[in-house]
């Protein structure tokens, strides 16, 4: 019996399996991410005007945010256990349709109390957003384009933050505070629909065997030092980033500015300088290593910063761009962590960073109140400066890299494409 001249090729069985989403996931992807910031800071830009509808003080007001991001942080951990579970889209989805009728229905709030408690029920479905798509990212798409797509959610999240503030300030100059939660409320149930369509089913998950087994896997999350450090790393980042533009509202609506409604909603512009910050996170990670990249965002934050403390208003803008650019980087830094660092049980893993991230955001709303009373515009500055400083200290103790840990791959070759599929 003759032998055959030419070997038979075997093409292994991986690398032929694995199909990712094509260009219409990766626009569900930032459609999710858009979502997922919509209305969480939607009264941010609000708060000096619903002071004169309800007359509360700014501390009251604050909690609107307070609320919302507490919220969050209580369901974030089980969100990624019911994802774990259930699947990745059945609970992107469920979580998108409770978002966007609480929101709605927060348009029907004839008191502060009332609009508190809606929008309390908004922060428990917003988690469900995010560790649902963060974990179907790393599912779904091959490693190498993991940074990519990554960018490309943190992209739709900065245009959702700016977008809803915007949105919310325009339309409640014009109609009211209740027609901007109905506006908003609406568009978050048309990307719902939009996700539903465009996102294909989970090819690559795995249900964990029972919900409890899911939660099993949060103790040990919390023995893991770099996954604590990371979550802490979370929690300073959205502090700064709301205590910021929580507060320098009331700095540029008071004397000697007095900026109205619309012109502090058109402010909230600067979140869009992320757009253009996160996709070049990738890079200068790979080029430099992400604990080099995240101590330079934090500079480049902490000189935005003191800038705001300048007089000139286009001082204080360039300030708050040059600050908004260091978050997102940093938060594309400390978000690409939380998978590598957990190994397995990875949607908890995140909904644990999301839960301190918004533990973060809660007090980052309502603590800095106190300073603000006695020490103003630049006491709220020296706060986030000692933040930033901290957890910059932290990311470049606990992030350094050792002998045998995988490099970020490149987002050259691999993860361009996915870049040009979506721009075509």
């Amino acid at each position: 019996m003759a032998l055959s001249a030419e070997p038979r090729r075997i093409v292994p069985p991986v690398a032929a399996a694995f199909v990712a989403p094509g260009w219409r996931g990766r626009l569900a992807v930032i459609a999710a991410g858009m979502c997922a910031f919509f209305t969480m800071y939607v009264t941010q830009g609000l708060l000096p005007s619903l002071q004169g509808v309800f007359h509360a003080s700014v501390a009251e007001l604050s909690l609107t945010i307070t609320f919302t991001t507490l919220a969050v942080a209580l369901a974030a951990p089980f969100s990624g256990s019911l994802s774990d579970r259930f699947g990745r889209k059945p609970v992107l989805l469920v979580s998108l349709a409770g978002l966007g009728l609480s929101t709605l229905l927060a348009a029907t709030a004839d008191s502060l109390y009332t609009l508190l408690a809606w929008r309390l029920l908004e922060g428990l479905f917003i988690p469900g957003v995010f560790t649902a798509t963060v974990a179907y990212i790393g599912e779904e798409w091959e490693p190498a384009q993991m940074p990519a797509v990554t960018a490309l959610y943190i992209s739709g999240s900065v245009a959702g933050g700016f977008g809803g503030r915007f949105i919310a300030g325009m339309v409640t100059a014009h109609w009211g505070w209740h027609t901007a939660f109905v506006v908003l409320g609406a568009v978050t149930l048309l990307f719902l629909l939009f996700i539903a369509m465009s996102l294909p089913p989970s090819r690559h998950f795995r249900p964990s065997a029972s919900l409890r087994a899911s939660l099993a896997g949060l103790p040990r999350h919390l023995r893991n030092p770099k996954l604590l450090g990371t979550y802490a790393i979370g929690f300073g980042i959205l502090f700064s980033q709301v205590c910021t533009f929580t507060y320098v509202s009331f700095h540029l609506a008071a004397a000697p500015y007095s900026l109205d409604l619309r012109q502090i909603s058109l402010l909230f512009t600067v979140y869009l300088v992320g757009m253009v910050a996160t996709p070049l996170a990738g890079r200068l990670a790979w080029r430099f290593g992400q604990r080099k990249v995240f101590a330079w965002a934090m500079a480049v934050s902490s000189l935005g910063m003191l800038l705001t403390l300048l007089p000139a208003l286009p001082d204080i803008v360039l300030g708050l761009t040059l600050s908004s650019a260091g978050v997102f980087i940093a938060q594309s830094m400390a978000t690409s962590q939380v998978p590598g660092f957990a190994r397995q049980d990875r949607s908890s893993a995140v909904g644990l960073y999301v839960m301190c991230y918004y533990v973060g955001g809660s007090i980052g709303a309502f603590g800095p109140s106190v300073v603000w009373a006695h020490a103003g515009w630049p006491g709220c500055v020296g706060l986030v400066l000692v933040m930033q400083a901290m957890i910059a200290a932290v990311a470049w103790k606990l992030w350094r890299a050792k002998p045998g840990d995988a490099r970020l791959p490149l987002p050259g070759a691999d993860a361009a494409p996915a870049l040009s599929d979506l721009q075509g």
